[in-house]
């Protein structure tokens, strides 16, 4: 009796490297002497896996495997060309090559556009836009496992945000060809869904335009060059409709002449408790207020134009040139310092839009949830 897992792919000795046209031409007609795959698979007392790996040359064949083949195929000519041909390979270059055989079948299974495809087509290069704006916005890139160096991508929402998770399913289908399926609720019971892309390719696309591993308030992130160099204001629109739906909130009051709206966005500082201390208030122990930030000081410098000079949102500065060229002018400013689990401060930054380019938002198609543009176009929250 065999040894449990090693019939066939993964039997312990040496492989023969062989072109793939010559390898599918060896196990088809082998098969064909028992009339297919399946029956000579049986024949051989391999897995009918194996023989299908084998046909399609995502596997080389083990010696003892490829000599009854030959046997059984009977071809002498084709003996003759595969013993020219065929590379014997030790067990351990099977494995490895198997490996990579497999990562290349699974970066055909779905689409990463080059830079010239994302020139060309002007549809595709809006829905990649706003993938990379979501995940900015709303996911982030993770490791996934450390020993292979894998990436995978998450996407959050709240809980009532279905909408806003159906397009950004929609967008991935249609840029990636990957379905990240129906929303997921975490395991931690917080009122949220969670959507992933389990693809590696995916994910190293992703940091390759600019979403970098980890996380994303300690680094210095920035919109690809192929979205802030585009002349296409339909592509700017893609891009900045994630920010103003997924990080946006809607201000406003019985009055639609007072509405307004904010995109926020966090920036960690090299500020701790020892350079900066907690304020000494009952209500916010752990925030520094837009007030007090304006009349503290650090350095012999106003705290507050120390941190907005010191550490600016770099993708949120990207965002609000997007909006400029679209002649949207909001107000890029650090509403509060808010200190983290880490001993950290961390810069909250709003872009706040007053009442007149807060309704060109709803009219250029830059806020579509359901709930901010009724909020807007009623001036109520």
């Amino acid at each position: 009796m065999p040894e449990r897992g090693t019939r066939g792919a993964y039997r312990k000795e040496d492989r023969v490297q062989l072109p793939a046209e010559l390898q599918k031409e060896l196990v088809e007609k082998a098969a064909s002497k028992y009339g297919n795959c399946q029956e000579l698979a049986k024949h051989l007392n391999i897995p009918k896996s194996s023989v299908h790996y084998y046909r399609i040359g995502r596997l080389t064949m083990p010696v003892s495997v490829m000599e009854r083949m030959l046997e059984i195929a009977g071809d002498q000519d084709l003996k003759e060309r595969i013993a020219g041909r065929g590379i014997t390979k030790d067990r351990t270059w099977a494995n490895e090559y198997a490996v990579s055989i497999y990562r290349e079948m699974c970066r055909d299974n779905v689409r990463l556009p080059t830079r010239e495809e994302l020139e060309i087509d002007k549809e595709l290069r809006r829905k990649a836009a706003a993938v990379i704006s979501y995940v900015l916005a709303e996911g982030s890139v993770w490791l996934q496992k450390e020993e292979w160096g894998e990436c995978a991508v998450n996407i959050t929402f709240a809980l009532h945000e279905t909408d806003l998770y159906e397009h950004f399913r929609s967008l991935c289908k249609d840029v990636f060809l990957y379905d990240i399926g129906p929303p997921q609720k975490p395991g931690n019971g917080a009122a949220a869904i969670r959507g992933f892309i389990y693809s590696r390719f995916v994910a190293e696309w992703l940091i390759e335009n600019g979403v970098l591993p980890g996380e994303k308030s300690a680094r210095e992130l920035h919109l690809p060059s192929w979205v802030m160099n585009s002349s296409d204001n339909l592509t700017w629109i893609a891009a900045l409709q994630p920010w103003c739906d997924g990080e946006g909130c809607a201000h406003g009051s019985q009055s639609p002449l007072r509405i307004s709206f904010s995109i926020a966005q966090s920036r960690h500082t090299t500020l701790d408790l020892m350079t900066l201390p907690c304020p000494q208030t009952a209500n916010s122990p752990r925030k520094i207020t837009h007030s007090k930030l304006k009349l503290a000081s650090i350095y012999g410098f106003s705290l507050y134009d120390y941190c907005y000079s010191s550490f600016g949102s770099e993708v949120l500065e990207d965002v609000e040139t997007l909006f400029n060229r679209l002649d949207i002018l909001p107000i890029r400013e650090i509403v509060a310092l808010n200190l983290k689990d880490d001993g950290f401060w961390s810069c909250h930054w709003h872009l706040r839009f007053r009442a007149r380019d807060a309704r060109k938002l709803v009219r250029m198609a830059l806020v579509v949830q359901e709930r901010k543009v009724a909020a807007l176009e009623s001036g109520m929250i």
